[in-house]
């Protein structure tokens, strides 16, 4: 079933506003985690907790804030990719939501529109215009 050119760019722009949401939640739990290390960081003044302890407990703040960040991030990119008509969109929506699927349910529903949107054609010339 060919759909028509319209139909598809409405497509591309619910799947670029579904990856803009869905992935900017993600970057905000990141953020909520990396204040959460932080102030929990600030509130170890006690004499137990040494100074090596605190730097501990901000390194692996740190680092797991940045792990959410770093899965969040390129699906906000590739929303604002597919928003804008970007080539290489195209390339990063679809891997993103084959590694999506195994993110339920909100991954897994995204991820299942991609795979559906990108299998239509005609879908690789909505990008191009």
């Amino acid at each position: 079933m060919d759909m028509q050119r319209s139909d598809l760019d409405n497509h591309r722009r619910i799947l670029g506003i579904g990856f803009i949401a869905i992935n900017a939640l993600t970057v905000l739990a990141g953020i909520v985690l990396a204040i959460f290390f932080a102030f929990g960081g600030l509130m170890m003044v006690s004499e137990e907790a040494q100074a090596r302890d605190r730097v501990a407990y901000f390194l692996i703040g740190g680092g797991l804030s940045a792990c959410v960040l770093a899965f969040g991030l390129p699906g906000v990119i590739a929303g604002i990719g597919l928003l804008k008509r970007r080539r290489w969109s195209r390339v990063l929506a679809l891997v993103l939501g084959i590694i999506g699927l195994f993110n339920f349910p909100l991954g897994t529903c995204l991820g299942i529109y991609a795979i559906w949107f990108y299998a239509q054609e005609g879908s690789d010339r909505v990008l191009a215009s």
